[in-house]
C-alpha cells in the first residue's frame, strides 16, 4: 500500500518503520524532524518494549535506560502511602527513544519536511493517511471536525532534568498538585509537576511560581526545585481529545492524535508504540484498506480509550483537594494491607 504518515514523533516514526519493514511504500512528513529540547523520561513497559524489539532498537534504548524496582507514593502530609512496583518499566529519555527510532528507519522511507496547513490533499494520492500529529492534530480536525477539537484539562505541566542524583524515587500527591521524582540513566534526576492552570511570561517565572506553590512541603521536592534550571525545564498545558473512533474513510489516527491522555499512568508513549505495531500488522494481513483499518479499530480503540479514561481518573484522584485527607487515609490503609510481612 501507499501510506503517508504525518508526524515524526514516537507514534509516527515507529509506524513508518514498521510499515516500511512490512513492504509498504511509506512517506513520513514532519515540519522539523527535531528532537525534544529537554530529555525528560518516558516509562516503557513490557508491551512497548516488545514493539521496540520488533523495530530492532530495544537493546540500544536499554543502553540509556534505568530500571528501578519501585517508587514511593507519598500523601499530603509527607506520609508514605504505598510502595509501587515499577512493573519492569524502563525509564528512558524521550530524546533517546526518538533518536533510536529515527536512526532505524529503513532507507525506503521518504522523509518530507513541510508544515502542513491543509490535510485534505494529502489523502488523495495514497491508500492510507496516518495522522500521528499530536494532541492538536490537523488530521483529526480535518476528518472529524470541530467536535473532535482538543480540550484543556485545566492544569499546567512542568517537567525538567537535573544533573544531581535524585533524593528519592517518588510521586507526591499534595491536594491540587502532584510532584514526581525519578532517576535518569547514568545519574541525574527527571522531575515532573502538575498544578492548577497558571502561566507566567517565561520559564523562570513558571519555576518561581512552582516553588511558591510547593515550597516547604517536602524536603526532597525542595531539593529538586532549588536546583531546577529554566533552560532544562519544559512548561505546557494539558489537553485531551473526546472519545472518537480512530478511522474515517482512508484516514487513521494513532497516538496522541487519537487518544491524548493525562500523564498520570505513564502510558502515552506505550499506547503510541502499540498503535503503530497494531496498524502495521492489520494493514499487512489484507489487501483491503477498509478491512485493515477495521481490524486496527477492533484491536486498539477500546484499550486506548481505557488508558485515556484511567489516566484522567488517576489525575483527578492524585490532584484531589478537599478530599485529599480521606484519600490518603484509604490509600495508606490499603498500602499497609498489601505490604508483605516483615521477617523476624
Amino acid at each position: 500500500m501507499r501510506i503517508r504518515v504525518l508526524g515524526a514523533g514516537i507514534a509516527g516514526t515507529a509506524a513508518a518503520g514498521l510499515l516500511a519493514a512490512a513492504g509498504h511504500d511509506v512517506e513520513l512528513v514532519d515540519e522539523r524532524f527535531a528532537l525534544p529540547s529537554v530529555g525528560t523520561s518516558l516509562a516503557l513497559f513490557p508491551p512497548a518494549q516488545r514493539v521496540l524489539e520488533r523495530l530492532g532498537v530495544l537493546e540500544t534504548v536499554r543502553e540509556r535506560s534505568t530500571a528501578p524496582r519501585e517508587g514511593l507514593l507519598v500523601g499530603l502530609e509527607g506520609r508514605v502511602l504505598a510502595r509501587i512496583p515499577s512493573g519492569r518499566a524502563l525509564l528512558t529519555p524521550r530524546t533517546h527513544v526518538l533518536s533510536c527510532l529515527l536512526d532505524s528507519l529503513p532507507p525506503t522511507v521518504r522523509r518530507r519536511t513541510e508544515t502542513i496547513r491543509d490535510v485534505r490533499p494529502l489523502r488523495e494520492d495514497v491508500d492510507v493517511l496516518v495522522g500521528a500529529d499530536g494532541v492538536h492534530s490537523p488530521t483529526r480536525l480535518s476528518g472529524w471536525g470541530e467536535r473532535a477539537a482538543a480540550r484543556t484539562h485545566g492544569v499546567t505541566i512542568l517537567r525538567g532534568t537535573l544533573q544531581e542524583t535524585p533524593p528519592e524515587i517518588s510521586e507526591t500527591w499534595g491536594g491540587p498538585w502532584l510532584f514526581g521524582i525519578t532517576p535518569l540513566p547514568g545519574g541525574g534526576t527527571n522531575w515532573f509537576a502538575s498544578i492548577p492552570e497558571h502561566r507566567e511570561p517565561d520559564r523562570a517565572g513558571d519555576l518561581a511560581h512552582l516553588r511558591e506553590v510547593l515550597g516547604g512541603v517536602r524536603a526532597p521536592i525542595d531539593a529538586v526545585l532549588s536546583a531546577a534550571d529554566p533552560a532544562r525545564t519544559l512548561v505546557h498545558g494539558l489537553a485531551t481529545v473526546p472519545r472518537i473512533r480512530p478511522v474515517h474513510e482512508n484516514v487513521v489516527l494513532i497516538g496522541d492524535a487519537a487518544h491524548a491522555m493525562a500523564p498520570n499512568l505513564g502510558h502515552a508513549a506505550n499506547t503510541a508504540l502499540q498503535d503503530a505495531d497494531a496498524l502495521s500488522r492489520a494493514l499487512s494481513r489484507t489487501d483491503s484498506v477498509a478491512e485493515g483499518l477495521r481490524a486496527y479499530t477492533t484491536t486498539r480503540h477500546l484499550p486506548d480509550q481505557a488508558w485515556r479514561l484511567g489516566s484522567r481518573a488517576m489525575m483527578v484522584l492524585g490532584s484531589a483537594d478537599r478530599t485529599a485527607p480521606a484519600r490518603d487515609a484509604v490509600l495508606g490503609a490499603l498500602g499497609r494491607m498489601t505490604r508483605p510481612p516483615s521477617r523476624t
